[in-house]
């Protein structure tokens, strides 16, 4: 590297010449390394440079100011970049590249935000799923079997493995209806982020449906087993409030989960789930016995808060985790029958209460189209031109069902032991 031929000057002389600002841009020869400078601006400012030239341009390369770098660390950084222009780089183009190449990484970091997975698939919810009965379950499905795989990744950035890792870990555990269900929702989601540009493919797309053998769930809970889980479930503070109201009313999960006190007169005793909570679309009345009444009796009731079961720190949502609470009861359930000498029940879940008020009521001697009724399930007694003409509720007559149901339980409840059993 050559050297300046001028003599380097000293502190005291460089604040002997800014002592007073320039009318212009002034840049001084500070010497001991060619083209090393000061710059002293008119508005007082005073930093270190250096002039060059590469590519047949003059150029200069700002290396810091007067507070930030003392005189020697100036001289020996412009002597580090003098030493890389005689080598034939140009320390100004690669900082420009540098500075280029932070922008587009800030670029790149800003798409990631503005197309982060949890964002787009909420603003796709907010867009396409509003208006949808089945939204909660499509966001359930979505946060418990695709987000793990692809949390806090760019939608760009999903790729078929993700698809796959998601559809693959739900078939390994013999769960295929749920892994169709994934790989429908995953390319739902995926057409509308085509739709917008956001993606150029279908990550979901081309991946074969589960081979599912259909099968029809025939479980029916006898007496004894409903007694067990009746009792059991008053361990569960207000879950036992849920979960008897679906043995009650033979109702489905999130019909209870998510009813809110509004929706029930208790003048007429009368319990209304309107039509966009209801599984057939239209408005489902319940009458309310007097086992139910006691059982919303004991229902804490929230200030300013309208769902029976909301979440705990989110009042705007039915409170969650069901699936434990159940394991929970099962367990007891279990340990009960088994400690009483009946043999140790099969599986069951939720839903087969539904089917167990069903036959229960063609037990105690109701026709099944009143049964059907009760549970607001209208197809296997009303087909082809009776879906349109037969428009009778048989209001009185699910009066009496849920009547003698509710007493049923009871009786069952009060009992030492439950003899009758009716399991298919």
């Amino acid at each position: 590297m050559g050297a300046s031929r001028l003599r380097p000057l000293t502190v005291k002389e460089i604040q002997k010449l800014t002592a007073t600002p320039p009318s212009t841009i002034k840049h001084r020869s500070l010497g001991g390394v060619p083209g090393f400078v000061l710059v002293h601006t008119p508005a007082g400012y005073t930093g270190y440079g250096l002039i060059y030239r590469a590519g047949g341009e003059r150029k200069k390369l700002t290396l810091g100011s007067t507070k930030m770098l003392s005189l020697g660390e100036a001289r020996k950084l412009a002597g580090q970049y003098r030493a890389k222009v005689e080598a034939g780089y140009d320390p100004h183009g690669e900082r420009l590249e540098k500075r280029r190449q932070e922008l587009e990484q800030r670029r790149l970091e800003e798409q990631r935000l503005k197309l982060d997975v949890e964002r787009m698939y909420a603003k796709y919810m907010d867009l396409v799923g509003s208006q949808l009965r089945s939204r909660r379950e499509k966001e359930r499905i979505f946060r418990m079997y695709i987000l793990p795989y692809v949390q806090g990744l760019c939608v760009t950035e999903i790729t078929k493995n993700h698809a796959l890792e998601a559809i693959d870990a739900l078939v390994a555990r013999g769960r295929r209806p749920m892994a169709d269900k994934v790989l429908r929702e995953g390319s739902a989601f995926f057409e509308w982020l085509i739709e917008r540009d956001h993606v150029d493919r279908n990550v979901f797309g081309r991946i074969r449906k589960m081979k599912n053998v259909k099968t029809i769930r025939r479980r029916v809970l006898s007496d004894q087993e409903v007694r067990a889980i009746w009792h059991a479930s008053e361990t569960e503070g207000r879950w036992s409030c849920w979960i008897k109201l679906l043995i009650l009313t033979g109702c489905r999960n999130m019909e209870v989960r998510g009813a809110s006190w509004s929706e029930f007169d208790f003048e007429p005793r009368l319990w209304t789930i309107p039509a966009e909570r209801y599984k057939n679309g239209l408005p489902h009345t319940i009458y309310l016995t007097d086992a139910m009444l006691e059982v919303l009796d004991a229902v804490p009731r929230f200030k300013n808060v309208d769902l029976l079961f909301p979440a705990v720190g989110n009042a705007n949502n039915p409170m969650s985790g069901d699936q434990k609470v159940k394991d929970r009861i099962d367990k007891l359930v279990r340990k009960s029958m088994v400690e009483a000498g009946a043999p140790e029940p099969d599986n069951w879940c939720v839903h087969d209460f539904r089917r167990t008020i069903a036959t229960g009521l063609q037990r105690l001697g109701f026709r099944p189209d009143i049964a059907d009724q009760v549970i607001g399930h209208v197809g296997s007694t009303r087909r082809g031109a009776g879906v349109h003409y037969l428009h009778h509720g048989y209001d009185e007559e699910r009066k009496q069902a849920l009547e003698t149901w509710s007493r049923n339980i009871q009786h069952c409840a009060m009992k030492s032991s439950c003899d009758t059993t009716y399991g298919v």
